[in-house]
């Protein structure tokens, strides 16, 4: 598809051919509205022995999802400028078209785009990582934040987004991990300020460890409190309807406590294939805090209408940890 210097310098656009084999792509587009509207799209492909581009829907008002299949054919990236293409609905910075069988239709306009911006030698958020040729999934932050204008109608039920605001992210590889929890939210008192994080089981050549992601922006400073930053998780515990987690650099501690709203089943990728499942919510809460070295405090707020994810039944990470600690 798109020559390779083109994916190294975009992680936006499509980073797979359609030839790959038990291969996933998609798109994560989410937006809040004033009034309480939230809808999470996220367009993609599959490619293995099911392959087929899809659409799948998030409703955070209804708490309902909706998945649906089209043709490889149909799914039409775009490089310059980037766009994901699928049937008659359409993916960019500049916005969202959708007409999903009559049933999710409207259309949303961006502006504002905030992209995450990286060191030359690293590539996007996931740095140095990013240039490993085996990693299991490869992810990508393309929008902290920006403004979201436009109508949605969901069968039949209109959603109105009027000074919201926007997140837009990706993932591609061939699974999700065995373990992960991945949490983010724009909706803090200060428009512009977003916090991404994410943690996971992450396999590497015989064996796997524990890395994360954590991006947080704020009076348009961006933090970096990433694995291959130098940042450390001191303690991670789940409670009864969340996650509390600590993350230390030289420089700064990041405190999270974040409360899991209505979740919902998705479906995520297992070998390339959609047979996974994601649960969801985009009406969580996620308390966040900054510190230096001196503790002086940073930043302090709460995040509202946030998405999160809890993917450990086993207690894979959170013993991972411990044991991480106990041999440190």
């Amino acid at each position: 598809m798109f020559d390779l210097l083109s994916r190294l310098r975009d992680p936006a656009i499509f980073q797979g051919n359609l030839g790959y084999k038990n291969y996933f792509e998609g798109w994560y587009f989410k937006q809040v509205g004033l009034n309480g509207a939230k809808i999470a799209v996220i367009p993609g492909v599959s490619l293995s022995e099911d392959s087929h581009a899809f659409i799948q829907v998030f409703d955070g008002c209804s708490g309902q999802s909706y998945y649906f299949e089209y043709p490889v054919e149909a799914f039409r990236p775009e490089k310059n400028p980037f766009a994901v293409v699928i049937g008659d609905n359409r993916f960019s910075y500049a916005g969202m078209e959708l007409n999903l069988e009559g049933r999710v239709t409207g259309s949303l306009s961006y502006s504002g785009i905030t992209p995450y911006n990286w060191k030359w030698y690293e590539r996007g958020v996931m740095g140095w990582y990013g240039y490993v040729p085996f990693m299991e999934t490869y992810h990508g932050l393309l929008s902290l934040d920006h403004r979201v204008e436009g109508v949605i109608s969901i069968e039949g039920d209109i959603q109105t987004f009027k000074e919201g605001r926007g997140y837009v992210e990706k993932d591609w590889g061939k699974s999700f991990p065995s373990s992960w929890i991945w949490m983010q939210s724009n909706g803090f008192n200060e428009q512009g300020t977003s916090l991404m994080f994410s943690t996971a089981v992450i396999p590497w050549l015989s064996s796997s460890f524990i890395g994360h992601l954590a991006i947080l922006r704020f009076n348009n400073k961006t933090f970096n409190l990433s694995t291959y930053r130098g940042g450390k998780i001191i303690q991670l515990d789940k409670t009864e309807n969340g996650v509390s987690i600590y993350v230390q650099t030289k420089t700064h501690l990041l405190g999270i406590k974040a409360i899991q709203g209505d979740s919902v089943s998705l479906k995520s990728p297992v070998e390339g294939l959609m047979t996974g499942r994601t649960i969801e919510s985009l009406d969580s809460t996620i308390e966040v805090s900054l510190t230096n070295k001196n503790g002086d405090v940073l930043f302090a707020d709460i995040g509202l209408d946030a998405g999160l994810e809890i993917m450990d039944d086993n207690d894979e990470l959170v013993e991972g940890l411990q044991l991480k600690d106990r041999l440190s």
